[in-house]
């Protein structure tokens, strides 16, 4: 969850302009770029998958999920909207050509309605997506106890196959995959995981040192985009393509494996009962529905931490790694009052 604030802070914090210099800061800035974030989602579905393939099926849990994501998102949405502050909101197209001090306004009424139904306008794409996974939980469960360890594994590849490999070609249109494809994707490589253990995820130190290598390469493979950036016509035109490409998408196929080689490593790894790392895991969904919430993402980032002002200091960095910190740890306290409050009310 650290690196999905992160690579959020990076996506809508840190704003240049089309003549901005291509300075050590402006690369730094960017080296968790897109993969980090889409490694943490993948990493957070692999969890999941893991340890509902063997758990029950709870209505209670979907209301529960779904009043989180409501809940959050409808406080954020009235704070917002009475309290008049500046936002990009939804409907603000301005944003990318110039800035967030340029383009900022009040919430309007239609920022106000998406936020009491989060859902239904699908405000945040991973969390809705697993809302909607978790539904089809019960049939997946199923489906997984009729499959041999053989089909398990040819499943997987197929899927594999036509939703990472295929989507590795530029300008394919044989396959189109979405969020909930990823999200099952998911479920049949951590239920096989669990429940086959497959020796060439066993070696914890070679998963590890695989897994740091790739991350240091879609790191500078970052810094290599964005320093041609204004200086080759195609990447410019297609930045947000070929930043994805080499790893920064989660239908990408070194995501996956890094995703999965990650997963391994902690897998394997014995570690004691913490209540401290059980009582903050419990609340990363919280922060993530907080920190992204699309009706304040930006204004976090610019008003509050003043980022803009960072842009040339040789700190830029370290304060990054600083106000990441802040954020989870703020989010994390505010989601631990809200889940105190309405486990009192509502049971839940």
């Amino acid at each position: 969850m650290f690196m999905i604030v992160m690579s959020h802070l990076t996506q809508h914090g840190i704003w240049f302009s089309p003549d901005a210099e291509i300075s050590n800061q402006f690369l730094l800035a960017h080296l968790f770029q897109m993969w980090s974030g889409q490694l943490g989602n993948w990493i957070f579905i692999l969890i999941s998958g893991y340890f509902v393939c063997t758990s029950k099926f709870s209505w209670k849990k979907v209301f529960a999920l779904w009043f989180q994501i409501f809940s959050i998102s409808a406080t954020i949405g009235l704070i917002t909207y009475f309290s008049k502050v500046k936002v990009i909101g939804f409907y603000n197209p301005n944003y990318t050509q110039l800035g967030f001090f340029e383009s900022a306004k009040p919430a309007t009424k239609k920022d106000l309605i998406r936020c009491l139904l989060p859902c239904y306008f699908g405000n945040n794409w991973f969390a809705v997506a697993y809302l909607v996974f978790y539904l089809f939980v019960p049939f997946l469960n199923h489906f997984r106890e009729k499959l041999s360890q053989k089909m398990h594994l040819q499943l997987i590849t197929l899927m594999f196959a036509l939703g990472c490999v295929v989507k590795q070609f530029p300008f394919e249109g044989f396959f189109v995959n979405d969020n909930l494809f990823m999200f099952i994707l998911g479920y049949f490589i951590a239920s096989y995981i669990r429940f086959y253990n497959p020796k060439i995820l066993s070696h914890t130190k070679i998963n590890f040192i695989i897994s740091i290598c790739l991350m240091i390469s879609f790191a500078l493979w970052n810094c290599f985009v964005y320093k041609f950036l204004y200086h080759l016509q195609f990447i410019r035109n297609n930045s947000e393509k070929v930043l994805s490409f080499f790893g920064g998408g989660m239908p990408r196929i070194l995501s996956t494996l890094n995703a999965v080689l990650i997963f391994s490593t902690f897998k394997n790894i014995k570690i004691l009962h913490s209540r401290f790392i059980n009582t903050v895991a419990s609340t990363t969904f919280g922060v993530y529905l907080l920190h992204e919430n699309l009706l304040i993402n930006k204004t976090i980032w610019h008003v509050v931490f003043r980022l803009d002002d960072w842009t040339s200091s040789p700190y830029l960095l370290p304060y990054m790694f600083f106000c990441a910190t802040v954020v989870f740890a703020v989010c994390t306290i505010i989601e631990l009052i809200r889940k105190y409050f309405f486990s009192k009310v509502f049971h839940i």
